[in-house]
């Protein structure tokens, strides 16, 4: 099954809804009251790369106007208004989106959204599908996607809607690869060909990553046994990743969201287990550099979890999943 939070506002007493959903919210948006009465319901699903929110908002503003370029989010969010309106604005560079609209905000910009009776599907995605998709993200800020142009892809956002909750693991490998060639479907002709060569290199660093999150408890994995496993040379691995710092880095970066999300989930209650579970070679080497990824230690971590309860705990695995994407 998907990691997955929900959130809603009916069921908090009315002073203490709005308080709630802010802080689901924390370190990601800056939220204030809109027009009219407050009303949230959130469900959210973390599938593979992407993650998807189903919701249903009026009278709050989100907005993106400190915080963009310096919380480290980066990656594209894609937003299906299903009904009602959201309010754009000069930083969100669009007006105003109506039921069958699609538009797009790059998180590394301002932005400001207004939801009036607002239902909508948001697919917040990795740069690297994008570019896959298109080529690059430039000029997708404010972008609105109109029908029949998005007609597809909408459809795909509201498929992942209704069966998120019965997803499977095994299903979702897919996924990022379906919305590459989806998202290409709302290009052109002469656009999708020039991209064909970007979408065989994701193809080859989707497999790769794969192979890191199904191994991540070997304490052997490294550049040496993945370019022995994959047949792709060492100079070919370091050129896939280099953007990322190199391979060996992404394999500690994922065996520490790894670890991250296993606290989230209450999963393991002695560090040692944790480091082996996750290919640490003890819980001293975990317990040094979760402190210096996170700037707090692995028990701290643990212990924030326990003491937050319900919502606390959701916003801290939103922040959690919107770091993974970056």
């Amino acid at each position: 099954m998907p990691e997955r939070l929900s959130f809603s506002s009916q069921t908090l007493p009315p002073e203490d809804a709005f308080a709630a959903y802010v802080l689901l919210y924390d370190g990601g948006l800056h939220i204030t009251r809109g027009a009219g009465e407050f009303r949230a319901e959130v469900r959210a699903w973390r599938l593979e790369s992407l993650l998807l929110f189903d919701r249903r908002l009026s009278g709050v503003v989100h907005s993106r106007n400190a915080r963009a370029g310096n919380d480290g989010f980066d990656h594209v969010v894609l937003s299906l208004v299903v009904s009602g309106r959201v309010v754009g604005g000069p930083e969100s560079g669009f007006e105003e989106a109506v039921a069958s609209d699609i538009y797009v905000t790059d998180t590394a910009r301002p932005s400001r959204t207004e939801f009036d009776e607002a239902h909508v599907l948001t697919a917040s995605v990795p740069r690297g599908i994008i570019e896959a998709a298109r080529g690059t993200t430039a000029g997708l800020h404010g972008l609105v996607l109109n029908a029949p142009r998005n007609l597809i892809l909408a459809d795909f956002l509201q498929s992942l809607a209704r069966n998120g909750d019965a997803m499977q693991t095994g299903t979702q490998p897919g996924l990022s690869r379906a919305f590459i060639h989806i998202l290409a479907s709302a290009e052109d002709k002469d656009v999708r060909a020039s991209n064909e060569a970007r979408q065989r290199e994701y193809i080859r660093r989707d497999s790769v990553e794969r192979m890191i999150l199904e191994n991540l408890a070997d304490p052997s994995l490294s550049v040496a046994s993945l370019s022995r496993r994959t047949g792709m040379s060492r100079s070919v691995l370091y050129r896939l990743f280099e953007d990322q710092g190199g391979v060996a880095r992404l394999i500690q970066k994922r065996r520490l969201e790894g670890v991250r999300r296993a606290l989230d989930n209450g999963e393991y209650r002695r560090l040692s287990d944790l480091a082996r579970a996750y290919g640490f070679p003890d819980e001293f080497q975990l317990a040094r550099v979760f402190s210096e990824a996170y700037e707090i230690s692995p028990q701290a971590y643990s212990d924030g979890v326990a003491a937050a309860g319900g919502d606390p705990r959701d916003s801290r695995r939103r922040s959690g999943w919107m770091g993974e994407i970056a």
